[in-house]
């Protein structure tokens, strides 16, 4: 007898996006630690834009990698989520970095309010973004209609699954355990 594959519930979505980004920024951190030598004896900025670049392909490798290969990442493991084809066929590299640009995006929804908060409290940078306000009420608002159209999609995708063709769902538990 088969199990029932069930839509992820948003808050196991995000669950284990909050464990993956823990892992990726200790990824990221290990990476920026390791290269500083690099950069310091090339005589390149910490910003520059190779550092950017990695930090960008670090976390492509990240999810790419988990993404094409089972569809689970480290997080998604552990909150028995997958996240497959629509077609219930694996990712495959293509996809997994259009999903990655819309994670990207989203998740720059998702936080820019609180950047622009922190921009704002310093007296330096207050003058860098002078529509910040509104800029993250649209932000918020975005994020808002996305979670909203989430709950009332019956397989509760988000821009980065519909836009890619993905979904996430959640697995059966293993009756051996």
């Amino acid at each position: 007898m088969s199990d029932l594959i069930l839509p992820a519930p948003p808050w196991r979505r995000f669950a284990a996006s909050i464990y993956d980004g823990l892992l990726l920024l200790g990824l990221w951190m290990a990476s920026l630690l390791l290269s500083l030598p690099l950069q310091q004896a090339l005589g390149l900025p910490a910003g520059s834009p190779v550092t950017r670049a990695a930090v960008f392909v670090i976390g492509f490798g990240f999810f790419g990698w988990f993404w094409t290969r089972g569809g689970q990442t480290l997080g998604m493991r552990a909150w028995k989520l997958q996240v497959r084809r629509a077609d219930a066929a694996a990712l495959r590299w293509p996809v997994a970095l259009l999903r990655y640009l819309i994670m990207l995006a989203y998740w720059g929804l998702v936080l820019a309010p609180l950047a622009l908060s922190v921009l704002a409290r310093k007296p330096a940078l207050a003058g860098i973004v002078p529509h910040s306000a509104q800029i993250s009420a649209a932000a918020t608002a975005l994020v808002l209609i996305s979670v909203a159209l989430c709950g009332a999609d019956r397989r509760r995708r988000l821009p980065q699954d519909w836009l890619s063709g993905t979904e996430v769902v959640l697995l059966p538990r293993n009756p051996g355990r």
